[in-house]
Order: structure tokens, then sequence, then C-alpha cells
């Protein structure tokens, strides 16, 4: 038999499974409610549990190396990529929780927007020759990952990638990290309400109100589109990427929306040298994209 690898992504409301085989493709896919608030405060283990037992049954038989495994997760991991370290108010006994121990198996566990970075790159620009890129996920909050070199970046703390947490606004509302006015907040789902002053209550329908022209909306809607804008022109001077992927369900949910405004914005911002502009593409994984880049984690440390 041959190795397989199998991706696991615990998200707020699924957990979602991925198995690749060796040249990366995908051979199956599933996905079962995360039931996070169940009496049984703990159900959520016991059914990543269950799922590596099965998948492990299918591709691999008794032989357990057969099918190599990793975990995508929100949070801090710890520097050998085994537990969450740090993830507060969510997934309780998350926190320090080592998978390998448990199972008696290595597994391995990744950051969430790490793991979406590395889907990405993995299936689609790593063939291209890209060796730089810089991905966003928008979504309840602002996460990101980070390739350089060809290689997937965590660095210290295993933090590399949080870009929610920059601050664009000096004056604004202070994250949890103590930061003023950051990315996340002017974009995350999360903070609707309150920056449209209770107007709106989601994305959905900011984005919605923009399209049918309401002033308040296209206000309000481009302002945070212009901040990300802002957000993306000072990463590329940090990071120079060649290529800056956008993600998470509010990528997915306006599409042109985000993209062609955003565009504009980065005209006014972006530092051009002799014309050069980054490249901003939309991600094409969508909510699989935390599994299958668990399984490419898994597969890059198994090779």
């Amino acid at each position: 038999m041959t190795t397989h690898y199998l991706g696991i992504d615990i998200g707020g409301t699924k957990i979602k499974t991925v198995v690749l085989n060796g040249e990366g493709e995908i051979l199956d896919q599933d996905e079962v409610l995360t039931e996070d608030d169940s009496m049984d405060a703990e159900l959520w283990k016991k059914k990543i549990i269950a799922q590596i037992a099965e998948k492990t049954h299918r591709y691999a038989g008794k032989d357990d190396g057969l099918l190599q495994c990793a975990i995508s997760a929100p949070g801090l991991v710890d520097k050998k990529n085994q537990m969450i370290l740090h993830m507060p108010e969510r997934l309780q006994g998350i926190e320090n929780f080592n998978w390998s121990e448990e199972l008696q198996r290595d597994i391995k566990i990744i950051n969430d927007g790490h793991s979406a970075c590395l889907a990405e790159y993995e299936s689609f620009y790593r063939g291209q020759g890209i060796q730089h890129m810089l991905m966003l996920t928008l979504g309840t909050g602002v996460g990101g990952g980070i390739i350089i070199n060809g290689k997937l970046y965590q660095g210290n703390l295993q933090r590399a990638g949080h870009v929610g947490h920059m601050t664009v606004a000096y004056d604004g509302a202070p994250t949890m990290t103590n930061m003023p006015g950051s990315l996340e907040h002017a974009v995350g789902n999360f903070s609707v309400s309150e920056r449209t002053q209770g107007r709106y209550r989601s994305v959905r329908e900011l984005v919605d109100a923009y399209k049918n022209g309401e002033e308040s909306a296209t206000g309000w809607w481009l302002e945070s589109v212009q901040k990300l804008a802002v957000a993306l022109a000072s990463l590329t001077n940090i990071l120079s990427p060649e290529l800056i992927v956008l993600g998470g369900g509010i990528t997915a949910g306006a599409k042109d929306v985000l993209m062609e405004p955003l565009r504009d914005f980065m005209t006014r911002y972006e530092w051009r040298p002799k014309g050069h502009k980054i490249k901003l593409e939309a991600a094409r994984h969508g909510s699989f994209a935390g599994a299958i880049g668990a399984a490419f984690f898994a597969r890059k440390n198994n090779s």
C-alpha cells in the first residue's frame, strides 16, 4: 500500500476532512458538525478521533504509518507543531492537548490561516515557480499565512501571518492583542454591527446594501476596502511577495464587489517601482482549504 495524507480542519461549525495521495490529488473529503456547544464539551474531540480511526482503517489498514495526519485549528501552535498552546473561549480541552500522545501516532498541528495558505500555494502556485506569497483569510476575523523561499513561514511562537492584528487606524478600537484600530476590526464580520452603528449585522448584509446603492452602505463598505488596501500595500513593502491571495467567506461572498474597488485603492497606495505591481488573486479552495492545507503539511513532514 502507498502512503496517503489526512488533513482535518476544526472550524466553528464543522470539522472537515480531506485525504490526498502522494501527488496531492484529493481522494476523499467529508465533514461533520463540530457541536462545540454540546452538553459534552469535548464531543468535537471524540468526533475527530473517530474520523482518524475510520480514515486509517480505509486507507492504511493496520499500518498507521501509511496515513500521515495533520490537524488545522485556530490559535497559537507550539514550536514542534504538536499542540495548540493558546485559543481562548472555544473548543474546551484543545489547549495543550497532545494528539500524538493520545493516539500513539504522529499527528501534526498547524494554525488554520497557515494551513489555508499552504493549500493555495501547493495546489496552484508552487508549480508556477512562485517563491514568495502572502495569503489573508477574511471571515469572522482576519488571519493569514506567509510563504518565503517556497516554504511556509511560521515564525517565533508560530504567530507569523496574524495580519488581522496590524493597525490601520491608530485611534480605533483595541483588539485582543491590544493593537488599536486593527485590520480585523476594519474588515472582519464580527465587528460589522459596531462599525455601521447597528445598521447591518453581517458583511453579507452590508455588501447587499452596497450593491443596491444605499449611500450609507457604500461609505462603510468602501472604508473597509480602503483600509484593506492600506494594509496590503504596507505588507507588500515589508514582505515583498510576488502574489497576495485573499480567501475566507468574505472574499468568496463579495467577489468582484471586493476585488474591483480593492485594486482601485491599491493604485493609490502601492509603491510600484518601474511600474511593477503586486498580483492579487482570490482563493480557489473554498471551505475545505484548511483541511487540504493540513494534508499538505502532513505530506511535507513525511518527505
